[in-house]
């Protein structure tokens, strides 16, 4: 009885373990703790790979053993077990979790955690970019990342961002960093469509960027862009309506007062009687419109997105437009349990028209040509040419720069991969990425022959320059993962091969009618041009392991070897190093029940990068030139010894996170130096050379960084976050090397140039004579004598002003009360100075140019005490590149201010609508600057090189106004 007693026992057992590992049908639905739906949840199987996604309504379907355990994790919520315990419905609710340690940041190659880095980097995610009227989206990381200086080098639509990480470590080779979109290498983001970002990071250190290597000398900046989640398809709409206006004007003189000043210079003519308006005729009201339609979705082991975007911008100064059409795809297909394959596309055509400037009158400059241009003149002369400047021998008005040319450009972007992932255990991954970027650029420029000073001198021009460059990249990367017990472990090593084929062809004729006779010719001259085309190539080698033990003591290491065809065989391979640790002291038991620290981590890093670009792709070999006639020209020697330029970066840093996760605090200090710069060299012209590249002196960039985030009020219908950094950066050039004491940049029309470059000084340094004021007796301009000789030259000139800032910073507050927000953004930059150029245009009193109402001070015989000297026709000494030019060009802006309203579940649910949300957004409101210019942050030469913190006539930044809406389905 007793044998049969243990033999049911056993049996009923088994049958029960049985029953328990029956697969079941579960469903269930996620929450959050207000009880809204949660799409996107993970929902995984403990202990295995299977698992799903929740859809839109928070809802999900899995096949699951009877007593397997179900994990369920989403970004920003704590992750939470359940046991199915033979249940066919498993409801869930998420608690938010507040230390978002556990957010998943993406790293070159990879991913990790956020508690687990031990290097410096910066993410931004999508609500950063969104209800922002830019075109760029790198204009969104503005004042957001600590040790990032973003800077607008114009204002008119479309224009370029340059972007500095740390400061600028080479002098004429590239400073700008590496864009890794998706897998995809690319030097240029800004054609991208912000709304089709999920998040950028933005790798500072050389621990961080040296798995990109040569690519990586200026930090890396990795896009990531949505992505499809399980479910229903899930259909967004996003749109916004809005105008724009500069935020200030120069006050210029009145018709009368320019009458005055002309007559004093002894002119005897001033025009044709008019009161012309200039800024009111040149610059308007711009308009900005986007629309943007995606839809996501993914089930059976897929998932995909797919966007289609209309972007069209109207500048303030006609007929300057962008108009942009985006395509964007992102998706992924399970073919089997160890096989997956992706796929990656976005597509930009974008239609522009020009209007320069970054110039005066003189030069085609329609922005100085707004303020230089005299009321006293119409837009038109009667037979229907643009009026000319009075006494000027031709410089047109600035309608007539606006108009009397067309600039269009026609540009198209394509970068796409295809990549395929075997899984060969859950450990052991291999993925196989084939990619390109292709960029094709179309411009076109269209003289008048009759309406202009210019055209009419060359009988109408035609211009058109193609550009077609195409790179490829392919990557084979594996990577192992290991967890046993307390130890965490991964391995990456990878194989890359990338080239690049890039063509340039022009076109230009004119003459179309003869100049002196104004009849049309037979046919135009064509100007003899010269096709280019150039090829790169690198191949690469790479590894990475880290290791972590009970999420306390990390460690990291990478190594990467390049080989670039832009050195010779000699140079070829550069190789970078980097390993980075760090010690999370909060997991002691010294500081585990600690009820003030919830997290803290010292972190320090080391690494070497290179960098290849900036002088072109056949610096080291002996070139010769074809010229228009059919001839060869030397123009480059041979140099097999150039090599590579090496930035090698140290970094120390602290995580910590305070008071129940609601105070976040990190600090970095770094020291980075730059050896072996590559540098186009200033030849003299007994050299029979302009320039070559070589390897000459160095380079050292020193500073520190600080974030703070608090949650300053946290309460059921009302909260209150702040975002704040603050970064300093100290640059110097501690070598030029022996046969170069100095290199001159930003070239100044008709006067010396205002930057110079030499040992012991930062770049950006205005180099010139020192302003002393007026001479009371003759009202000339006076200048330091430096050198005691008795006479100004060019030996008196000295270093007089930085284009440096101190520090850079950055504040976002965010408030919401019920279903409204309200975002404040202010942006600043201290310390920097602005060689504000374009005062010698509207100050220089020397011509019969307009000028600024400053000159209504300037020195007479009955006002010697001045600090403006006399009008004297043709003499330019009184406007010398000098310190009197050299302004204050810190600034503080409020950059963004965004009011929303989110409609509640209520209305949701009736709508059929999963997101309905209306805003208004203010950018550029106020801007609080003692800089006299139009615009203290663009920049004449660009923002991130040498010859930094020019203004002459650039292009000036608006503020705009906009209304838009964001639906959901």
């Amino acid at each position: 009885m007793r044998k049969k007693f243990t033999l049911f026992i056993l049996s009923l057992l088994c049958s029960i373990s049985v029953s328990m590992a029956q697969e079941l049908n579960v469903k269930g639905e996620v929450k959050d703790e207000k009880g809204l739906p949660l799409p996107g949840v993970s929902v995984k199987i403990k202990g295995s790979t299977k698992g799903a996604m929740t859809a839109g309504n928070g809802k999900y379907t899995l096949t699951a053993a009877g007593n397997a355990t179900l994990v369920f994790s989403f970004i920003g919520y704590k992750t939470i077990e359940q046991a199915v315990n033979n249940n066919t419905t498993v409801n869930v609710n998420l608690s938010e979790d507040n230390n978002e340690l556990n957010e998943v940041v993406v790293i070159g190659y990879g991913t990790t955690t956020k508690k687990d880095l031990t290097t410096a980097v910066t993410t931004i995610s999508s609500k950063d970019l969104k209800n922002q009227p830019i075109t760029n989206p790198l204009q969104a990381v503005q004042g957001r990342a600590a040790g990032v200086q973003v800077t607008a080098e114009s204002g008119k639509p479309g224009a370029e961002i340059a972007i500095s990480i740390r400061g600028n470590t080479s002098i004429t080779a590239s400073n700008s960093p590496l864009y890794v979109i998706d897998g995809v290498t690319s030097r240029n983001a800004g054609f991208l469509n912000p709304n089709d970002i999920e998040s950028l990071t933005i790798l500072k250190d050389a621990s961080a960027a040296a798995i990109y290597g040569s690519s990586g000398a200026n930090g890396v900046v990795l896009i990531t862009t949505k992505k499809g989640v399980s479910g229903k398809v899930k259909v967004e709409f996003n749109a916004f309506t809005g105008i724009s206006n500069f935020w200030r004007k120069q006050d210029v003189l009145s018709a009368d007062q320019y009458i005055g000043l002309m007559k004093e210079l002894g002119y005897t003519t001033f025009g044709d009687g008019s009161n012309t308006d200039w800024q009111k005729e040149t610059f308007g009201t711009g308009t900005q419109n986007q629309y943007q339609v995606s839809l996501s979705g993914g089930g059976n082991g897929g998932n995909f997105y797919l966007s289609t975007g209309y972007q069209r911008d109207k500048g303030i100064v006609a007929p300057a437009e962008l108009d942009r059409y985006t395509v964007n795809f992102n998706g992924s297909q399970a073919a089997t349990s160890w096989l997956k394959f992706t796929a990656t596309a976005a597509l930009t055509a974008r239609n522009s028209i020009d209007v320069s400037d970054n110039a005066g009158v003189a030069r085609g400059g329609t922005i100085l040509s707004a303020l230089t241009t005299p009321s006293t003149i119409g837009i038109y002369n009667p037979n229907g040419s643009y009026t000319t400047i009075p006494n000027s021998g031709g410089w047109d008005n600035p309608i007539a720069q606006a108009f009397g040319a067309k600039n269009k450009t026609k540009n198209l972007r394509f970068i796409g991969s295809l990549g395929g992932e075997i899984k060969f255990t859950k450990d052991l991954i291999f993925k196989s990425t084939i990619s390109t970027n292709i960029n094709k650029n179309d411009y076109n420029y269209d003289l008048d022959a009759f309406k202009t000073t210019y055209g009419r001198q060359e009988g109408g021009i035609y211009r058109n320059n193609r550009t077609d460059d195409n790179v490829w990249l392919n990557e084979n990367i594996l990577t192992y993962t290991k967890n046993v017990g307390k130890n965490a472990f991964s391995a990456t090593g990878g194989y890359t091969l990338q080239a690049s084929d890039y063509q340039y062809t022009d076109y230009e004729e004119n003459r179309f009618y003869n100049p002196q006779t104004g009849v049309k010719n037979d046919k135009p001259v064509i100007v003899p041009k010269v096709p280019q085309r150039a090829q790169w190539a690198k191949q690469s080698y790479l590894t990475r392991v880290t290791y972590a033990f009970d999420s306390k003591y990390l460690f990291s290491a990478n190594f990467r070897a390049d080989g670039s065809s832009r050195f010779s065989d000699e140079q070829r391979f550069g190789y970078f190093p980097s390993a980075s640790a760090g010690w999370r002291i909060s997991g002691e038991n010294f500081l585990k029940d600690s009820k003030t620290i919830n997290d803290l981590k010292i972190r320090g890093s080391w690494g070497k990068v290179g960098n290849d670009e900036g002088i072109g792709d056949y610096a080291w070999r002996k070139l010769y030139q074809e010229n228009a006639q059919g001839d060869y020209n030397l123009t480059n020697l041979k140099n097999t010894g150039l090599s590579w330029e090496t930035t090698t970066q140290s970094n120390i840093g602290l995580d910590l996170t305070m008071f129940n996760n609601r105070v976040t605090f990190t600090a970095d200090a770094y020291l980075k130096k730059t050896n072996d710069l590559l540098i186009k060299v200033q030849l003299p012209p007994t050299s029979g050379f302009a320039e070559q590249a070589y390897n000459v002196g160095s380079m050292e960039n020193k500073g520190m960084e600080f974030t703070l985030s608090t949650k300053n009020i946290e309460r059921e219908k009302f909260s209150w976050s702040t975002d704040m950094n603050i970064s300093f950066n100290k640059n110097k050039v501690t070598s030029l090397g022996a046969s170069t004491p100095s290199l001159d940049f930003g070239g100044i029309y008709s006067r010396t140039s205002a930057v110079r470059v030499v040992e012991g000084r930062p770049l950006g340094s205005f180099y010139g004579f020192e302003y002393t004021g007026v001479d009371q007796k003759t009202g000339l301009a006076t200048y330091a004598d430096l050198n005691g000789d008795n006479k100004i030259d060019e030996t008196d000139r000295t270093f007089i002003g930085s284009a440096q800032p101190d520090f850079i910073y950055g504040m976002t507050n965010n408030f919401s009360y019920g279903n409204f927000g309200l975002n404040l953004f202010f942006q600043g930059v201290q310390g920097n100075q602005m060689f504000n150029a374009s005062r010698i245009d509207l100050e220089g009193l020397y011509d019969s140019k307009n000028q600024s109402a400053a000159v209504l001070d300037r020195w007479t015989p009955e006002n010697t005490n001045t600090n403006i000297p006399r009008a004297v026709k043709g003499n330019t000494d009184n406007s010398r590149t000098s310190s009197r030019f050299v302004e204050n060009a810190s600034y503080l802006r409020l950059k963004t201010a965004t009011l929303s309203y989110n409609f509640g579940e209520a209305f949701l649910g009736r709508m059929k609508m999963s997101k309905l949300t209306v805003f208004a957004t203010g950018y550029n409101i106020l801007t609080f600057t003692k800089y006299k210019g139009l615009d203290p942050e663009v920049s004449q030469y660009g923002a991130n090189g040498p010859n930094m913190g020019v203004d002459y006539g650039t292009y000036p930044q608006s503020r705009s106004f906009l209304l838009g809406v964001n639906v959901g389905f």
